[in-house]
């Protein structure tokens, strides 16, 4: 893998050319540039140590040069650009290693102990039992597990999880409207609704779906006791509903935390932590906490002055929960209007004593499905909204999670279903999976030929010299590095990106290099970086768990 081997120089012709630098004074950091020009891999590290060093960025980034070129085994070439970049191209032999090394990690290939071990929780989707999935729980569901793949192949002991607000007001109305559903359903008359009510046929679906003799016991109960009872069964049906449909979706948890679980003890025990470190008031018979002092706006409520906890405690005994079970880190994933309730969260963490950075929360913003550039007309189920299930029917798993992971999680997307539906070029998940498929055909196709033997067993990678051959390995090699920093950085969009990107350097390759040719050194190299390439189409595919069709 070039980046470890190019820290490694970097960090060797430091230490020979300062060898009073304390280490770690700077971080040896490489990274693929975005301008070819600018050589396979750069550094900007001597414009990090030009101030200690008390020297011009330029003049520091010309003596590490001049010291890395005398690693030919490394280096092509070593130049210095700008203020003090140093850009690197790496050595044919270097990269004919990597392929190698490459090929005999077969499917590991990409996977690091980069994390440590460190455990980390990704809670995710987590939408109210109240009604089926969205769009926006869609986009979360793709970008939640795909960056729980990512850390869990960049090293880290990763968890998933989806909390379950199973209590309160919202299951209340739920009840109260599954009761009216149950009315209509049974031939009673129009349902009616009550205010702030759960107004969505898929409730009159599930009055249809129950047992009468069980429903029928509700109205033999006061009130209060049917729509508990009913808001019991939405819930669990409801959320049966959101399970099958996140399975369908190739999205799993390890587990799904009822919030009811959290009472009284666990509500009790993040109220009395709050206490130890001195962090609550009461005031006018509530019991405050102060986040002010943690960056909140504002102090918050914790227990009303009817002795009832708030939704904010109870979050916060769920944090409190999490953190007794040894996470080191908690990624939270929430949706677009959850914005206003990130600093209090945060401020709540590190007033029970969790570590500045242990809760850290990101936002999935909202989805715009459009066709030909206007909103699209979907067939929506029963009128309503349109749902997980709706988007997959349209145009299935794959598609949608590749179309969810194409940008950051943080910006607006606009989803175009035409594209989506296109089998051509055009459409991005296409295109890779049309790239794999044709490798496939290819490999086939070989072996059809008889093109085997003793090279292809051990072939001879120094063939490979042609620039299309070189570029190929060259995005090849990145995968590794790739993982790492998408899991790092929260993105998995570099990954969707990055295998386009490989796509299109096999389709580059394959159009200019005879791959079956007379030269059977020639060809059993070039058919083992035909399979290198499949092998990393495929890796990456499976991080966003999509297939990779061996035709189409």
């Amino acid at each position: 893998m070039p980046i470890p081997k190019i820290r490694e120089a970097l960090a060797a012709a430091l230490a020979g050319a300062y060898p009073d630098l304390p280490p770690g004074e700077a971080p040896v950091e490489v990274e693929a540039p975005r301008e070819k020009s600018h050589g396979d891999y750069a550094s900007n590290v001597a414009m990090l140590l030009a101030r200690s060093l008390r020297t011009a960025p330029r003049g520091v980034a010309e003596i590490l040069a001049g010291r890395l070129r005398e690693r030919t085994d490394l280096f092509a070439a070593v130049e210095v650009a700008g203020p003090g970049f140093l850009n690197f191209t790496l050595s044919p032999a270097v990269l004919h290693r990597g392929l190698r090394e490459l090929l005999e990690a077969d499917a590991a290939w990409g996977r690091s102990d980069a994390g440590g071990g460190e455990r980390v929780q990704v809670e995710f989707v987590s939408a109210n039992p109240t009604g089926p999935l969205n769009v926006v729980n869609a986009r979360a569901a793709a970008y939640g597990s795909t960056l729980a793949r990512l850390l869990a192949a960049a090293g880290f002991d990763v968890a998933t999880e989806f909390y379950i607000n199973d209590m309160g007001r919202q299951i209340d109305l739920l009840g109260a409207s599954l009761l009216a559903r149950v009315d209509e359903a049974r031939g009673r008359g129009p349902a009616v609704i009550p205010e702030g009510g759960y107004q969505g046929e898929y409730l009159l679906d599930l009055a249809r779906e129950l047992d009468p003799a069980e429903t029928d016991s509700w109205r033999g109960e006061p009130d209060e006791a049917a729509r508990r009872a009913a808001g019991r069964v939405a819930v669990e049906r409801i959320r049966a509903w959101q399970e099958r449909d996140l399975t369908a979706y190739g999205t799993a948890f390890d587990l799904w935390f009822r919030q009811s679980s959290l009472y009284p003890d666990g509500v009790d025990a993040a109220l009395a932590l709050l206490r130890e470190h001195g962090h609550v008031e009461e005031r006018e018979g509530a019991v405050w906490f102060l986040s002010t002092r943690f960056g909140d706006d504002q102090d918050r409520v914790v227990v009303r002055a009817n002795g009832e906890p708030t939704y904010f405690l109870a979050d916060l005994a769920y944090h409190a929960d999490k953190h007794g079970r040894g996470f080191r880190r908690v990624i939270d994933i929430w949706g677009p209007d959850h914005h206003g309730y990130i600093a209090r969260m945060q401020a709540g963490a590190r007033a029970m004593g969790f570590g500045e950075d242990w809760l850290e929360i990101l936002i999935v913003q909202q989805v715009n499905l459009l066709a030909g550039g206007k909103p699209a007309k979907m067939s929506k189920r029963r009128g309503e909204f349109i749902t997980l299930r709706d988007l997959l029917d349209e145009v299935g798993k794959d598609t949608a999670a590749f179309f969810f992971l194409m940008r950051r999680a943080e910006s607006h997307l606009d989803f175009d279903i035409e594209l989506a539906k296109k089998e051509s070029d055009e459409n991005p998940v296409y295109y890779v999976k049309y790239a794999h498929a044709r490798i496939a055909g290819i490999l086939r196709k070989a072996a059809e030929e008889g093109a085997s033997g003793a090279a292809v067993a051990d072939p001879r990678l120094d063939r490979l010299t042609e620039p299309q051959e070189l570029d190929l390995i060259k995005a090849l090699l990145q995968l590794p590095a790739l993982v790492e920093g998408a899991a790092r950085a929260r993105e998995p969009h570099r990954l969707t990106n990055y295998l386009r990107e490989v796509a299109q350097a096999f389709h580059l390759f394959y159009h200019h290099c005879r791959v079956v040719g007379p030269e059977s050194d020639l060809t059993a190299a070039r058919l083992a970086l035909t399979r290198a390439a499949r092998l990393v189409l495929a890796n990456g595919l499976a991080l966003m768990d999509i297939e990779a069709p061996d035709r189409m």
